[in-house]
């Protein structure tokens, strides 16, 4: 008798309510899961440069592009470099990588097509060879310099060359400093880079020691990658020019400079 009271006593029902009510918060802290993805209403991460300039930058934007890498005005209107939305399908490091790569490619491709006809112009070289980048082979129907061999072999010998070393700049991405133990002519000990592929450094890849306080480093960072991203519009405009007019970038400039009425933009896209 007094058992049966005490188990069905208020004080006992109480105990039960509480310990019926602690199993179930336990649950829900159980199954409760962390939000681990950045919402594009949430307040922008700043790491670094949080007071850089922006150039249309948005919300979702500002989510992952913080200021840390050179050139991050917040501008990413298709959302490659975002991790979580439609350019993640591609890595983020791998694209900002790539730009510096592509720019610097840019930087001696713009310099190199008008170098001929600048040095042609001045009678610096001869003028066999003093020719518009796309009469140089480079575009076997238009080429119209001999080589020591055809186009197609140029073409096919050009790339094993940079086949191989775009094969060993991919090593050192995956892997830096992997190239410091792979045999390469004695010359190895020099290709430890470091630590960060985009900049190795070095005597070979640095050989005047430029930013060597974290300062200077990067506005030369900064510096490199804004005449990269301006280097790839002018090659872009290279093609186009070639293509329009028939001639090169700096018989282009001449020809405005000398009759810009004439010779401009809209005259030759035949708008008159």
């Amino acid at each position: 008798m007094a058992a049966q009271a005490l188990v069905s006593s208020p004080l006992t029902t109480s105990m039960e309510a509480a310990a019926s009510r602690k199993m179930m918060l336990g649950s829900r802290a159980f199954t409760r899961r962390n939000p681990f993805v950045v919402k594009a209403t949430s307040t922008p991460p700043v790491k670094q440069g949080g007071d850089r300039q922006l150039w249309f930058a948005s919300k979702q934007s500002l989510s992952y592009l913080d200021g840390s890498l050179p050139g991050d005005f917040g501008f990413d209107p298709l959302g490659l470099s975002d991790p979580e939305g439609a350019g993640g399908f591609i890595e983020p490091k791998w694209l900002a990588y790539g730009e510096i790569i592509n720019g610097r490619f840019a930087m001696l491709g713009a310099a190199g097509a008008i170098a001929p006809e600048i040095l042609g112009k001045a009678g610096l070289i001869p003028a066999e060879t003093a020719l518009p980048w796309f009469q140089t082979g480079v575009i076997p129907p238009a080429g119209t310099y001999s080589y020591w061999a055809d186009p197609f072999t140029l073409f096919v010998f050009e790339l094993a060359l940079m086949g191989f070393a775009e094969h060993r700049r991919y090593q050192d991405w995956a892997k830096p400093g992997s190239m410091s133990k792979q045999y390469f002519l004695g010359l190895e000990k020099y290709l430890g880079g470091s630590g960060e592929p985009a900049y190795p450094g070095g005597p070979f890849f640095n050989p005047l020691g430029f930013g060597k306080d974290e300062k200077s480093l990067k506005e030369l960072k900064l510096k490199e990658i804004k005449n990269g991203r301006l280097a790839m519009l002018a090659v872009l405009g290279y093609f186009i020019q070639g293509l329009v007019t028939g001639v090169g970038p700096f018989q282009n400039l001449l020809d405005h400079l000398a009759d810009p009425v004439n010779n401009n933009i809209l005259t030759s896209l035949k708008f008159h």
